[in-house]
């Protein structure tokens, strides 16, 4: 049988394939990392209405597996969403771990293997920067649903399939 490999982000771009063992090693590796992008916005709501949002929908729409075939068999990622909110800042982390024919390597971290993290901070009363930490390329429906999320454009779910 045919097995894929997955080629984490971190194990792509970070020295001796070194995966990121907290959100905080993601936070570093992401801005130098080859596939890795660092997105800033702005949304026009208060810090408080956007942690209340991360932490209405992260786990209502997140906590997903999405199964893949392909000629060589078949592969499931499973999301794992977590915020942490204090009075300062509120991190929404994603964590990703495989499953079937698949091969990660090096050690994947407990809950998985982090995938994109974004952090809401206050700007004043009425706005909040967020900053999201991910790869460069395919996750844009993750990266607009926490977008539309923040700026309370769109709070449904994305659509995980595409």
């Amino acid at each position: 049988m045919k097995r894929t490999i997955v080629l984490p982000l971190a194990a792509l771009v970070a020295a001796c394939g070194h995966n990121p063992q907290t959100a905080e090693e993601f936070r570093q590796q992401i801005p130098t990392a080859a596939f890795g992008k660092v997105q800033t916005f702005e949304a026009k709501r208060s810090f408080r209405e956007v942690t209340k949002t991360f932490q209405a929908k992260a786990p209502e729409c997140l906590n997903v597996a999405v199964r893949t075939v392909e000629r060589g068999g078949s592969s499931t990622r499973t999301l794992k969403p977590t915020v942490l909110a204090s009075e300062n800042k509120t991190e929404l982390h994603i964590q990703q771990t495989w499953s079937g024919n698949v091969i990660v390597p090096g050690k994947v971290p407990e809950g998985g293997l982090y995938y994109i993290v974004a952090d809401a901070t206050p700007i004043d009363r009425s706005r909040t920067r967020i900053d999201v930490y991910g790869p460069s390329m395919g996750a844009d429906t993750l990266v607009r649903a926490i977008r539309n999320w923040a700026t309370g454009e769109n709070v449904g779910c994305p659509d995980m399939t595409k």
